[in-house]
Formats: structure tokens, C-alpha cells, sequence
């Protein structure tokens, strides 16, 4: 053997082997103490939070005195997880209420403790604290005696503590682990460091490492890779070549099938939420937009109104010309009413004939002012097909949605309802609910149709 290979791959070990080693032992040693040290913080935070939410929610309870209160809070309090005992005082320091085998505080400890944890605890346990303040609180339209004159001189005060004990043996599971794994990982990565090390000390290390990183790079997403082709033998040389060529096959492959996959996903998913024959948005958008609007009237007070509109004289298009015809005057007509809606509008077909509009953000005056040039629009519009021209009208039926109505499915049977009423009543009119009688344009069509079929 070659004396001067064998200097070159000692060379070589030690190039690899001590950076890798230096490196692993620095990097598991600082995963150790950043481990530990989140640890420990994510469980200081967790019992921070925990006293900061009791703290303002015992309030009521340590004034009123009332201890099924204070031992509910409590009783949600120790369901948290690593949470073993929590306990309520007053402002003297007199324990009002606990849960779990809480070590009770000296009322000198509770007044020098303002927020967080209290040392010199036990090794396995975590107590903290937090005051309870008070700027008086209304109850039954009267101030509780001796808390107003308090709170109007000297803001808030404090009229107790919360103490919540937290169990650190979890934590400390969680540390010996992380030290083991790391542990574990080092040794592992040190054995295989040292392995490919023999191996690649040799004249093949650059070639076959950057083959290496080619693979890497694209088991970690990057498809356009490319190796430079500087291998020095024949059979290198042939690998990094077949590798280019494989690397951008697959990169075209995979563009072509995304680009597939893509134009698939979003057709699929515009067609689950559109009506096919108008564009508009279907039923089920329908039902989740409602429920949306239902919400926000509830929580913000952005109220709107729900309008079913029923097509009148359709079925004698439909019928007469056939459902060409008919498709013909659908796909006409909800253009027609998109034209005239404002951007937070929403327009659905949910079936047939019917069509359901949301107005969001309108009052009553001003959503039946909508419906109404709506129902104007579609009784002045006429279909011709083949020579023929017919005239069409619309009945709506409204429901406004003030947040009286907590489930959709009240709106929805109200406008039904109101629409139903307007069919019933001569068509081409829009009746709000609770229904009275509304001015409509009765007269846009006349004759024997003018009944609640259609």
C-alpha cells in the first residue's frame, strides 16, 4: 500500500471525524440547555397563565364569599394538565377554598409574593401565586359594603390570592429523556460519521460526496439539481452523468404532474361549490354564508336580510320551449342579478327556479329597497327564444337577520315562508316577514297564471 495514500486518508479521517465530533458534542450540548431551559420556562408560563385567568374569575366568588363559585374555578383549574392542587384566600390570608393536597401559605409569604413562583419549593412541585384585584364589583345594582369607598380611593386592591401548584415531574420525564435521545443521536451520528469516513478517504470522496448532496437536496424538495461532472475514472464519471439525467426527468415529470394535479384540485373545487348551469355560487356555499351572516349579527351587529326569490311563469317557458329554453333564461337571469348587487352581496341558486340572495350590512328600509328594484328588474326583463318572447316575474320572500334568530335554520324556514305568501298572493311582489302586506307590482302579470302555481 501506498505510504503516501495511507498519510492522505489518516489526513482525511481526521478532517472528517474531529469537526463531526466537535460539532455533534457542541451542538447536543447546547440542544441540552436550550431543551432544559424551555422546558422549565414553558412550565413557569404555563402556571403564570393558569393564576392570571383564576385571579380576575375568584373575584366575584372571595366577595361574595360564595365558595361553591370559588371551588368550580378550582375544580377547572386542577382538570389542566400537570396542574395538582390550587387554593384560594382572602385578604388576610385565611384559605376560602383548595382542591388537590395543597400546602397551605403563611399569610406573610402570600403578601410578599406579588406574581409568579415561590422559591424554595419541593423539587417536584411548582407553586405559584397572584393577587387577587378588586375595583368593585356590582351585585344585585348595590356595591358590596366596604368595596366601593376602596376601589373609587385607591383603584384596584388586592382582596386575596390564588396559589396553583403544579406537578414538575412531567417536566423532569421530558429532560432525562431529551439528555438520552441527544445522547443517543451523538453516538449514533459519531458510528456513522466514522464509517463513511473510512470509505470516502480516498481519491472518490469529492465525486461521491457531491453525489451525496445531490441526493440530499432532492429528498429535501429541490428537483432542479444538477452535480458537476468532474469525476477523474470512467465508472464516476458514468454515475454523475445518469444522475443529471435522472435528476431532470424527474423535475419535468413531476412539473408536468403537479400542473395536472393542480388544474384537477381547483376544478374539483370550484365545481363543489358552484351550480354548473349559472356559475353561482350552490346550496351548500349558500348554507355556510348564512350561517356566517347569522353569526356576525350576533357578535358584531352587522345585520342583513334573506331573500328567497322564486321565478314566476318559468315553468311555461320551461315547458312551452323546452329545458333548453329554460337553462337558457336561468343562466340570463342570474347574470341579470349579479349586475345589480353590491360587493358584499351573495347570490346562490339552490335549486330549480329559486335562487336565495344575502345582503350583509343593510337595514330593513334599505334591503327591501334592493329587493325591490331586483323584482322591478326581473319583471321588466323579457325572454325572447325562437321568436317568441315571454315576460318573467320574481317573488321574494324576506327575512331579516338581527341576531334575534340563533340558528339558520329559523331564517331560512321564515323566508321560505314569506316567499310562499308572495306566490300566494298574485306573484311578482316581495313580502317581508312576519308577513304584511307589501306594495308589489301585481299588475306585471295578468291573466288566469296569475295563481300560486309557478
Amino acid at each position: 500500500m501506498n505510504p503516501s495514500r495511507l498519510s492522505l486518508h489518516n489526513r482525511l479521517l481526521l478532517v472528517a471525524l474531529l469537526p463531526a465530533a466537535l460539532l455533534a458534542t457542541l451542538v447536543t450540548a447546547l440542544v441540552l440547555y436550550r431543551g432544559a431551559q424551555t422546558l422549565d420556562r414553558t412550565l413557569h408560563e404555563r402556571g403564570n397563565a393558569i393564576v392570571s385567568f383564576l385571579a380576575p374569575a375568584a373575584e366575584y366568588g372571595v366577595i361574595s364569599g360564595n365558595r361553591a363559585t370559588l371551588q368550580s374555578l378550582l375544580q377547572a383549574a386542577t382538570a389542566q394538565r400537570e396542574v395538582s392542587a390550587a387554593a384560594v384566600y382572602d385578604d388576610r390570608g385565611t384559605l376560602l377554598a383548595s382542591r388537590g393536597r395543597i400546602s397551605v401559605l403563611e399569610p406573610e409569604m402570600l403578601r410578599r409574593v406579588q406574581d409568579g413562583a415561590i422559591p424554595h419549593t419541593a423539587p417536584e412541585m411548582l407553586a405559584v401565586v397572584a393577587p387577587i384585584k378588586s375595583g368593585g364589583i356590582n351585585i344585585d345594582d348595590e356595591l358590596v359594603d366596604g368595596w366601593q369607598a376602596g376601589a373609587t380611593q385607591q383603584g384596584m386592591r388586592t382582596i386575596g390570592w390564588v396559589h396553583v401548584e403544579l406537578d414538575t415531574r412531567p417536566s423532569s420525564r421530558e429532560k432525562s429523556l431529551i439528555i438520552w435521545s441527544s445522547f443517543g443521536i451523538l453516538a449514533v451520528g459519531l458510528l456513522l460519521t466514522a464509517v463513511i469516513a473510512v470509505r470516502l478517504a480516498r481519491s472518490v470522496s469529492r465525486p461521491v460526496a457531491r453525489l451525496v448532496r445531490g441526493v440530499g437536496q432532492m429528498a429535501g424538495g429541490a428537483l432542479d439539481v444538477e452535480i458537476p461532472e468532474h469525476a477523474t475514472s470512467q465508472e464516476l464519471s458514468a454515475l454523475e452523468r445518469g444522475f443529471n439525467t435522472m435528476a431532470r426527468a424527474i423535475s419535468e415529470n413531476h412539473r408536468t404532474l403537479q400542473s395536472r394535479i393542480d388544474d384537477a384540485t381547483a376544478l374539483l373545487a370550484y365545481q363543489a361549490q358552484h351550480d354548473p348551469l349559472t356559475g353561482l355560487p350552490n346550496r351548500r356555499v349558500f348554507e355556510q354564508k348564512l350561517e356566517e351572516c347569522v353569526v356576525a349579527s350576533r357578535r358584531a351587529g352587522d345585520h342583513g336580510a334573506l331573500c328567497f326569490i322564486d321565478l314566476d311563469r318559468f315553468k311555461i317557458v320551461n315547458d312551452t320551449c323546452g329545458h333548453a329554453a329554460g337553462d337558457d333564461l336561468l343562466m340570463r337571469i342570474a347574470l341579470l342579478i349579479q349586475q345589480r348587487l353590491r360587493d358584499q352581496d351573495i347570490i346562490c341558486r339552490i335549486g330549480g327556479d329559486e335562487f336565495a340572495l344575502i345582503l350583509r350590512g343593510c337595514s330593513p328600509s334599505d334591503a327591501m329597497t334592493i329587493a325591490e328594484e331586483l323584482r322591478d328588474s326581473i319583471s321588466s326583463f323579457d325572454f325572447e327564444w325562437q321568436g317568441r318572447i315571454f315576460s318573467i316575474g320574481a317573488s321574494i320572500g324576506m327575512a331579516y337577520i338581527d341576531g334575534t334568530h340563533t340558528d339558520p335554520s329559523e331564517i331560512l324556514i321564515t323566508a321560505d315562508a314569506a316567499c310562499y305568501e308572495a306566490k300566494r298572493n298574485g306573484r311578482n311582489r316581495v313580502v317581508r316577514y312576519p308577513l304584511e302586506p307589501e306594495r308589489g307590482d301585481s299588475t306585471a302579470l295578468e291573466g288566469p297564471d296569475n295563481e300560486k302555481a309557478d
